[in-house]
């Protein structure tokens, strides 16, 4: 994933009751030094309902996406 992708959240575990199929843009993106995997940061398009609060922007593993469209 590239910065400026659009992305959809499409994992299925604990997050998903708050983020499944939210889109947002990848703002930018980094490789763990511990496992390797890599990261993004989304702003969302809208934001996202979070218990008592709204997500604006978000920081998960990029395998939890699917890419939308490329910048």
């Amino acid at each position: 994933m590239e910065i400026g992708n659009i992305i959809m959240f499409t994992d299925k575990g604990a997050y998903a009751k708050h983020f499944f199929g939210q889109l947002g843009t990848v703002t930018s993106r980094s490789i763990s030094k511990y496992t390797g995997k890599e990261h993004v940061r989304v702003k969302w398009n809208a934001p996202v309902k979070y218990y008592d609060s709204y997500a604006t922007v978000s920081d998960f593993s990029a395998d939890k996406f699917t890419l939308v469209s490329e910048k």
